[in-house]
């Protein structure tokens, strides 16, 4: 599978420098998730990877569905990502487009990763703590991973709590080894 990262950086770069230039970037954080929601569906997924669709009309299929939602930058950037058949990469733009607000207003991005999601009450008793240490300005995403087993591992930044299973059990498993 291709990394897609890399090839939606140039995408989020741009939208990032147009909408600091119109001043506009939490109104493009706003739309861009939408869209990017929008397009992870099933539907939209399928009818985008459909080859009997030209990209004019999977562009305005796309913009029909925001309607007047979306701003003439965020309809241009459907455009551009169609005529270059990448309208996979709207997810990706947007955690690139994020990473790039966050760092432009100086907050802490915060990734806790959960096995199974966690009920309403815990998950905002997690926040609350978060935000209680990292100040409340502070953007918690919420990320399932079935690989840790149980517990959670919280990144911020280049640091990293682990306290999965998962890394319970390899932390057992090299104290075994020596």
């Amino acid at each position: 599978m291709i990394e897609l990262t890399p090839l939606a950086r140039p995408y989020a770069k741009a939208l990032f420098a147009s909408a600091l230039e119109l001043n506009n970037i939490d109104e493009m954080a706003l739309e861009l998730k939408t869209m990017a929601s929008a397009s992870m569906t099933k539907e939209v997924t399928s009818m985008i990877e459909n080859p009997t669709h030209s990209r004019k009309e999977v562009v305005n299929i796309l913009t029909g569905l925001f309607d007047e939602s979306i701003s003439p930058t965020s309809k241009k950037l459907l455009e551009v990502l169609a005529e270059n058949k990448r309208l996979n990469l709207l997810e990706q733009i947007y955690f690139i487009f994020q990473d790039l607000l966050e760092k432009h207003k100086e907050q802490n991005s915060i990734e806790v990763m959960v096995a199974v999601e966690p009920g309403h009450e815990a998950k905002e008793s997690i926040e609350q703590k978060l935000k209680l240490t990292y100040g409340n300005d502070a953007n918690i995403y919420f990320l399932k991973d079935p690989k840790i087993m149980g517990g959670l591992s919280i990144k911020i930044g280049d640091e990293t709590l682990d306290l999965s299973v998962r890394g319970k059990v390899n932390k057992l498993v090299n104290q075994l080894n020596f």
